[in-house]
This record gives structure tokens, C-alpha cells and sequence, in this order.
């Protein structure tokens, strides 16, 4: 069910008074209900890989709290199958098809004149009955890279003993499955959420204004911008072939801006509506389009996943603590991984890769003493160049992310790499640039995204009269500008 459907509308008040009205037990039975409906309205059959994935942990974890600390080898064993379990389901229905993809690269595999079965469950398979093999074009289900990492997370965090595993199964399947951010994120902790069902957190007036703002910025930067962003975004990836520099860097820059303000509204949606049932997320973007750097980029974007794996990938395997080589390494294996969780094809873990190179390369400059005088002397104009210098690299690797293929990917990299023979000018000799107005609406959300860092909403609320204001521009420009209702863009992940 998406958050901005009709459907969404008559299911939310409907849920979130009868939510309220309930109390305890017969209360969390019911979110967990409702929230199995809102993810069966997507596809019914994909419910049982929830239902799997928390009776597995739900199991494992108490099966890790009974064993003693000297049973070290059973806790491992233990561990271990839950991390099968659950990146089983997730390897076979995300990456299966990529696999595929590789074998026939390589010609290992061949898929002729095959017939065709159609599942119940979304998976297209092709029979050859000569030889006996198989091709499967695989449905990814929605949501399962979020609420498995949630899953495994809590087994992990009871394996380390940073919480105690959970009796009640009714708690721990709404823990997994509570709708508003299931199927996209955040990647909520069990640590936070179950302290907030035993201790539900108390919806005064002004959390309910917040949440309502929240709310209401997040359908704004889905509906008016990232919906209306999509439209210069599709047409500079499917005709890059005929544009020059400008006008690629445009639509990348754009697709950036795109992506967040989709995953952004998403998560604000998500964040506020928790809120109303008395659920505390935390932020998951802190204006990370106009930061200095890519490490502070990453600390303010998809805040949920960068501290999943800094905590579950890169602090396991060694972090920053073994020396700087070691360090590097650990990056890249981390940024490889989020690269492949974000999609199995080759462009994904390109745009990984490309990311641990970013992060690098920073660490490496920010031991150099240049690094230092112009920290010192810069001022404001090395603060700007380094805010539009990262813009600059992370758009490079938006490319990546977006591109179907990489071949359309080295295309694009070549044209905004100024290596095209296509014309900055048109027959009059005036400048071409078809997609300026976009160009000027970046520039005014760069700016606009750099000036409001500087607030949130809690300050806003202070200022009754600026909270005000903020929502009915929202709400004017919904209304407004609002573009037709389209999927969220991460539920692709």
C-alpha cells in the first residue's frame, strides 16, 4: 500500500483511532494486523516471508538467551543459522536473477525456447526439458532488504547480549512488520522500538503538530518535487545520446535531488506517523544534499542503513583499529556490500565501490597539510567550493545508480566528462540548454536545502506562526504542483 494512495488515506485514520482507543495486548495484536493488511495490499503471498523471517529469529533468540556464556560454540552455531536463514531468502529473491545475468556473461549458462510457468507468487520460471535447467525472472518483494536487516539485527544484538530476546512473539512480529516503516525504511533498532511499546511514549499537542508537519513535508518533497524532478530525470537517461555536457550533468544533479526527496518524504511520512502512535524514530536525513564532504554526506543521508553497516560490517571487521591499510579495506568491503544491498547488478556496486573511493581519498586528504592551511584560511569560499565539489562527485556517482546498464553508464561519464562531440550551441549560436529551468530549480534547492540545515522542525515549532506558514506552503504546494502518485522509489530495494 503506498502512503500516497487513496487507499492509504482510508486505512490510516481508520487504524490510527482504533489503535488509540485499544490498550496493551489487544492493542499491539491489532497494529500487527493491520500491518499485515497494509503489506498484503502489495502482494498477499510475500506475507509468509515475513511470517518466516520472525518466527526464525523470534526462535533463535530465545534459543541464544537459554545457552550459558561456555556454550560459545552453540551461540556461533545458533547465530550462524539465523544469518543463513534470513540472507537466503534475501540472496535468492534479489540476486538470483543477477547471477543469472553473470553466468550468461560469461557463457556458462544458456536460456533458449523455454516454456513458461507463472507462480502464484511472482516467480516466472523457464523449464527446458531437454536439459533439465532452470531461468528464473524473480519478483522482489517489497521491503524484505529492510525489515530483514531489522530481523538481524535484533539476533545479532541478542548474540552480544546489548538486549534480552524478547518472549512475547506477538512483540517481536509488530517489531518487524509495524507498517510505517516496513516496506521502506527506516531500519528501526529493536533497542528503540521496543523500549517504546513497553513504554509507550505519551502524543501531546505539540507531537501531533509535529507529526501532522512531518507528515506534510514529506508528501511535499514526494509529490512536488521528486515526482516533478522524475520528469527531466527520465527524459536526460533515455536521450543522453543527444545532449551535451550541461545538460546530463543537469539530469544526474537532478536524479540526486530526485531520490532524495523521494526517500526523504518517505521517511518523514513513515517518522511522523510512528509518532502518532507513539513511536519515536529518529531522523533518518539531516540535509545531506549541501554538506562539505562525503563522509558528511553519509552521516546525514539514509542515516538508518550508514550506522547499520558502520555497526554490523565495518566495526566487525576491524574498523579503523588495525593500522590504515587494514582500515581501507575494511571501507571498501563495507561500501561493496552497500552497493550489492542496494541492488544486484553491476552498476550498484560500481556506485559502492565509487563511494568507499570517495570516503578514501577524503581521509587521505584530510592528513595532507594543504588540508590543513586551507581549513585554517579558507573561509567561506573553500566551504562553498567544497559543498559544490562534493555535489559534483556524488553526481558522478548517481550515474551509476541510475543507469540500466553500465554501458549506458560509461556513455553518460564520457559525455559529462566533456569527451562528446555534441554542441554547447545551437544553429543561432545561442547556448543549448533544454532543461534550464531545471538547471535554475537545483540551484534554488541547493540553497534552500543549505540555509534550512540550519533548522528543524522542533525550532520551527517554537515560532508558532513559522510552523504555520510552513504548512500551508506545503499543503499549497501539494495542491499545486503536486504531480500524479507514483511509487516511492526505495521500495525497489
Amino acid at each position: 500500500m503506498l502512503f500516497n494512495s487513496v487507499e492509504f488515506l482510508i486505512f490510516f485514520p481508520i487504524t490510527l483511532i482504533i489503535g488509540n482507543l485499544l490498550k496493551n495486548t489487544a492493542q499491539r495484536i491489532f497494529l500487527l494486523l493491520a500491518s499485515y493488511y497494509f503489506y498484503m495490499a502489495w502482494n498477499k503471498y510475500f506475507i509468509a516471508l515475513i511470517l518466516v523471517s520472525t518466527i526464525l529469529d523470534y526462535a533463535i533468540a530465545l534459543w541464544l538467551q537459554s545457552l550459558p556464556d561456555t556454550s560459545s560454540r552453540t551461540r556461533k552455531i545458533a547465530l550462524t543459522i539465523s544469518m543463513v536463514g534470513n540472507i537466503g531468502f534475501l540472496a535468492f529473491f534479489k540476486y538470483t536473477n543477477f547471477l543469472i545475468e553473470v553466468f550468461q556473461d560469461i557463457g556458462f549458462i544458456n536460456f533458449a525456447n523455454f516454456a513458461v510457468y507463472h507462480s502464484p507468487i511472482g516467480i516466472t520460471c523457464s523449464l527446458d526439458e531437454k536439459t533439465l535447467r532452470y531461468a528464473c525472472d524473480i519478483i522482489l518483494p517489497v521491503g524484505i532488504s529492510f525489515y530483514t536487516f531489522q530481523s538481524m539485527s535484533y539476533t545479532i544484538d541478542v548474540y552480544f547480549k546489548k538486549i534480552e530476546a524478547r518472549r512475547s512473539i506477538i512483540d517481536f512480529a509488530l517489531y518487524v512488520a509495524f507498517f510505517p516503516q516496513l516496506v521502506a525504511g527506516p531500519i528501526v533498532r529493536a533497542t528503540s522500538f521496543l523500549r517504546d511499546l513497553d513504554l509507550r511514549l505519551s502524543v501531546t499537542q505539540a507531537d501531533i503538530e509535529l507529526a501532522i508537519s512531518r507528515i506534510l513535508i514529506g508528501f511535499m518533497r514526494k509529490l512536488v518535487f521528486a515526482d516533478n524532478l522524475a520528469l527531466v530525470v527520465n527524459n536526460v537517461f533515455k536521450n543522453y545520446h543527444q545532449m551535451n555536457a550541461l545538460e546530463v550533468w543537469t539530469g544526474a544533479i537532478a536524479f540526486g535531488w530526485q531520490i532524495y526527496f523521494d526517500f526523504a518524504g518517505y521517511t518523514d511520512i513513515a517518522i511522523g506517523t510512528a509518532r502518532l502512535f507513539g513511536f519515536k524514530f529518529d531522523p533518518n536525513f539531516q540535509f545531506p544534499m549541501s554538506t562539505d564532504s562525503i563522509m558528511d554526506h553519509w552521516n546525514k543521508w539514509h542515516i538508518s542503513f550508514s550506522t547499520w553497516i558502520r555497526d554490523y560490517i565495518f566495526i566487525p571487521l576491524g574498523g579503523s583499529r588495525e593500522g590504515q591499510w587494514k582500515t581501507y579495506r575494511n571501507l571498501f568491503i563495507t561500501w561493496f556490500f552497500a552497493g550489492v544491498w542496494h541492488g544486484a547488478a553491476y552498476h550498484f556496486i560500481s556506485w559502492g565501490v565509487w563511494q568507499g573511493v570517495m570516503i578514501t581519498v577524503q581521509r587521505l586528504f584530510k592528513t595532507t597539510k594543504i588540508s590543513v592551511i586551507l581549513n585554517e584560511k579558507g573561509g567561506f569560499v573553500y566551504d562553498l567550493f567544497c559543498r559544490v565539489f562534493t555535489m559534483f562527485c556524488l553526481s558522478f556517482g548517481f550515474v551509476m545508480f541510475r543507469s540500466e546498464t553500465m554501458k549506458d553508464c560509461f556513455a553518460m561519464h564520457k559525455i559529462m566528462l566533456f569527451q562528446s562531440k555534441i554542441s554547447f550551441l545551437d544553429e543561432k549560436g545561442d547556448l543549448l540548454y533544454r532543461n534550464i529551468e531545471f538547471g535554475i530549480l537545483l540551484f534554488i534547492c541547493f540553497f534552500a536545502s543549505y540555509f534550512f540545515s540550519k533548522r528543524n522542525l522542533e525550532t520551527m515549532h517554537e515560532k508558532r506562526n513559522l510552523l504555520m506558514i510552513t504548512n500551508i506552503t506545503a499543503i499549497f504546494l501539494i495542491l499545486i504542483f503536486g504531480a500524479e502518485p507514483s511509487t516511492f522509489m526505495y521500495f525497489a530495494f
